[in-house]
């Protein structure tokens, strides 16, 4: 379907850490990979920085993004504020791309304790976004806390209320639940699944990608992707990866965490501030800190 690589952090980070141009990074990928959509994170009225814009620079940002190579704009507001959520969609929109509107999944439908954000939430949502014109309709769930029977109550109801309408399902394997969570996405009728390759997924990342190819081979949902081909273009990533060890976030964190349905943190969010906490000495406090 796509290749997310932009947008979000990632403008961010090239500016600030890296001291190169993002918009020059998304050029050579665009001329290296020139048959797959690329997909990019667009914090609505915020665009990609931490504040607001005037709603002529999301408008021309937009624009720029899609002349320099820029497909798919999945558009999302993190309190889901339909107001900045329609800006960006309209920006992303006139400017070409395909929109792609983001719900942020937050609680857990299945629990019939919890009535603040239940399936009526969602789906009353869901009608606002495709009723604004929404190509796509998304389910962020940015901090993994999308159970299997969640998903499918969840996916199933919005199937049912738009059958003309892709859904894409965003998640974090945080909890190690993500596979299941993405296979049962896929079988409430979610048109697109987030992973990452094999070797780059688990933990805060996304679902294996080989691991939800191979448990749809031979189903009415096979990708038709050949898992020996997964398999080599992960074998890459293992050994780009390890020139980055020293910085990655597994210093620290080892393994997945099922606690992650009761503190409720983002992945983006879980590892900074568990490296933060590790920073100063404050390891042992961890849990307190969660």
């Amino acid at each position: 379907y796509s290749l997310e690589n932009w947008g979000g952090a990632t403008f961010d980070v090239a500016l600030r850490f890296l001291h190169e141009c993002p918009w020059e990074r998304l050029e050579d990928m665009r001329k290296l990979i020139p048959n797959i959509p690329f997909q990019m994170l667009l914090r609505g009225a915020n665009a990609v920085g931490y504040t607001n814009y005037p709603d002529n620079v999301v408008h021309k940002f937009c624009d720029l993004s899609v002349q320099v190579g820029m497909d798919v704009f999945r558009v999302f507001d993190s309190l889901n504020y339909l107001p900045n959520l329609f800006l960006g969609m309209d920006a992303a929109g006139k400017a070409g791309g395909v929109v792609e509107a983001a719900i942020s999944y937050t609680g857990d439908v299945s629990d019939p304790n919890k009535k603040k954000y239940d399936l009526k939430y969602y789906v009353n949502l869901a009608d606002e976004l495709v009723k604004n014109g929404t190509h796509v309709l998304c389910i962020k769930d940015m901090a993994g806390l999308l159970k299997p029977a969640s998903a499918k109550l969840l996916i199933t109801a919005l199937r049912d209320k738009h059958p003309d309408v892709p859904i894409h399902v965003h998640t974090h394997d945080t909890s190690g639940a993500g596979v299941a969570s993405m296979l049962a996405c896929a079988e409430a009728g979610a048109d697109v699944v987030d992973v990452a390759v094999d070797s780059m997924s688990g933990m805060t990342s996304q679902p294996s990608m080989g691991a939800v190819v191979a448990s749809l081979q031979g189903s009415e949902l096979d990708t038709n992707l050949k898992l020996s081909d997964v398999s080599s273009y992960s074998a890459y990533w293992e050994q780009a990866r390890q020139l980055y060890g020293p910085f990655e976030c597994t210093t620290t964190m080892k393994s997945g965490n099922a606690d992650v349905y009761m503190n409720e943190i983002p992945g983006g969010q879980y590892t900074n501030l568990q490296f933060q906490a590790y920073s100063l000495g404050l390891g042992e406090f961890f849990e307190d800190v969660k």
